[in-house]
This record gives structure tokens, sequence and C-alpha cells, in this order.
């Protein structure tokens, strides 16, 4: 990883103009990434603007400058492109606005944890060990010698809360505990992280959470699943983001394999997210099965297509010609 950090921090001193993007549907581990790259890099001189395509959950509100993303931008006119915490480039959703923006034309530092990570960056600082992006972003920020401050801390914190979800999942190592105390000894405001992340909650999102354990089922494999329709969103008035973190919640069901949690957004796709504690299940595999990716104990698919209910649920496909997928209601499978 060092070798990355030095190629990493040698392109940075040798450009100007910098843009750091987050992923789609973005989440407390790719903003922190981005915030506290802007925070340490401009210190550095460096003119950063930070770029998602999607707009800001409300519930990240709270972190510094987190309303200074925006959504357009001229690839063409930066020196350098950081994408941070997305597990494939198409993760950005950027490579539609900008069909050549990950083409090389401009260099691109790539910083993920994702296993499913498709190294697309000129640099690629990939640790598929570590907790959370933000705790990458840590360690080279050690290694490049930048300060820390209550800005910086606030940021990396919340990526670390994020994806540990309160350090309650397996990724949760000393090393992460040991950042998180350091970056709160630097100023860093883990109250506000841990109440606007895990102790806020709209009434839509409650109203949403009652239909996902409405419709949550156990089969005889042991796999706990359930399903939430774009007519559950309508009827609760929640949006796609207040999903965030029911899929924890139900993997907390005592001996089951894993858990799987359907739901429909709004461009016409299925998407499908993976949770368990199992240490002989590997949900990266199980995901890589229906295009996606992601952790070993957490990952996600996304499929064109919506949510029919006949005797069993089954993912209905957008198009003709595409070959026939279906996930039944009572048991998770791929049928060709």
């Amino acid at each position: 990883m060092e070798a990355e950090f030095q190629r990493a921090k040698r392109l940075i001193d040798s450009v100007e103009k910098i843009v750091t993007i987050a992923h789609r549907k973005p989440d407390g581990d790719t903003l922190g990434s981005c915030i506290a790259l802007k925070h340490a890099l401009t210190k550095e001189g460096k003119d950063v603007t930070m770029a998602c395509i999607d707009e800001i959950p409300d519930r990240y509100y709270f972190m510094p400058d987190v309303k200074d993303f925006i959504c357009e931008f001229d690839f063409r006119e930066y020196d350098l492109l950081i994408v941070c915490d997305a597990g494939a480039s198409y993760m950005t959703n950027y490579h539609e606005k900008y069909p050549d923006i990950f083409k090389g034309e401009v260099p691109i530092i790539n910083i993920d944890h994702h296993a499913s990570n498709d190294n697309f960056g000129t640099i690629n600082i990939v640790d598929t060990n570590a907790a959370s992006t933000t705790m990458i972003m840590y360690n080279f920020f050690k290694f490049a010698k930048y300060d820390f401050n209550p800005v910086i801390g606030t940021a990396l914190l919340t990526g670390l809360y994020n994806d540990t979800v309160s350090f309650m999942h397996q990724n949760t190592t000393p090393e992460a505990l040991k950042i998180a105390g350091e970056m709160m000894a630097v100023g860093g405001r883990v109250v506000d992280v841990s109440k606007n992340l895990f102790k806020t909650t709209p009434v839509s999102t409650l109203k949403l959470w009652g239909k996902v354990l409405a419709n949550l089922k156990i089969n005889n494999e042991k796999v706990a699943m359930s399903v939430v329709t774009k007519e559950d969103f309508d009827q609760c008035d929640a949006d796609i983001d207040e999903l965030s973190g029911a899929v924890d919640f139900i993997n907390c069901i005592p001996d089951t394999k894993f858990t799987v949690l359907l739901h429909e957004d709004e461009q016409g796709n299925v998407k499908g997210s993976f949770r368990t504690r199992n240490e002989e299940v590997d949900l990266e595999e199980i995901a890589a099965k229906f295009g996606g990716g992601g952790h070993k104990k957490a990952a996600g698919f996304t499929l064109p297509g919506k949510l029919e209910k006949e005797v069993r649920w089954k993912i209905v496909p957008s198009t003709e010609d595409r070959k026939h997928r279906a996930i039944k209601g009572d048991i998770l499978n791929l049928k060709e």
C-alpha cells in the first residue's frame, strides 16, 4: 500500500485542480472521504471540488461542507479525479453522464475498500481489509503528513460509523477503534455522527421499516427475506434512501444464514441487499451471480425490472431478450 500512497502523493503534488467524486446514492463513507480530502488538500493549496450525481440525503446535512457537492462539472477542466468508495467506476454513474470520463484523458486515483473493485484508476488504492474508505484515507493522510482537524475528524468518523454500523459489524477491528479514538481527540463530533446516522428517524422511515417487517419471511433454508415495492414507498411517503439500515436491522434474526432485502427504485430497477453474520457464507459470491458485488458479509446487486407477486415474489426483467432471472420469496435462487 505504501507504494500506491507514494504514487498518489506525487500525483497530487503535481496538479492544481482536483475533483473528488462520491458514488451514487451517497452514504457516510463516500461523503466523509470526499470532505476529508477537500479540507486536507485545500490546506495544501489545491483547488478542490466535490461531486456526486445524486442529491445528498438530509441525514448527512450535519457534515461540514456537505452542501458544497455539485452534480454537473466538466471533467476536462480538472487535472485529477479522485473517486472515493466506489466498488467500480459505474458506481458513480458519471460514465453515463460523461462517457469519456474514465477513459484516461484525466488521471484518476481510485480509493476504495470493496473486494468487487475493478481497479479502474490510474492509481488504485484498494484495501479490502479496511473497515471503510475513510480508514484508508486516515492512513494516507498519516503517510502524506496532512494535518487532522475537527472537520476532518468528523468526516472520517462518519465513514467509520457508517460502514461498521456504529461499531456493531464484524469489520470493527482494533485499528478501526483506534482511529475513531484519534479522530475524537482532534475534535471529531462523535455525538453528532451517532445521532444523525443512527438516532434520528422520521415517521416516514418508521412506516417504511414497518413494511419491511410485515413482508419478512424466513424459508426452510434459514434465509430471511423481505420485499419493498414502489407502492410501499408511495404509501409511506418515503424516499429510497430511507431504506438504509433496514437490512442490517433484520439481519439480527438469530439462526439465519443470511438476509436479503429487495426493493424497487425510481429508475425501473430491482435492488437486492445482502447481509450475514455467518462465517461460512460469502455474500460477494452470491451477489456476483446477479451481476453485483460488495464484501463477504455485505453485498448487493441491481437488475432492470420490477417486483411482482404471484404465489411468490419474483423479479420480472425489463426487456424480453434478457435471460429470465427470478427470486422466489421463500428461497433465494437463480433461474436461467
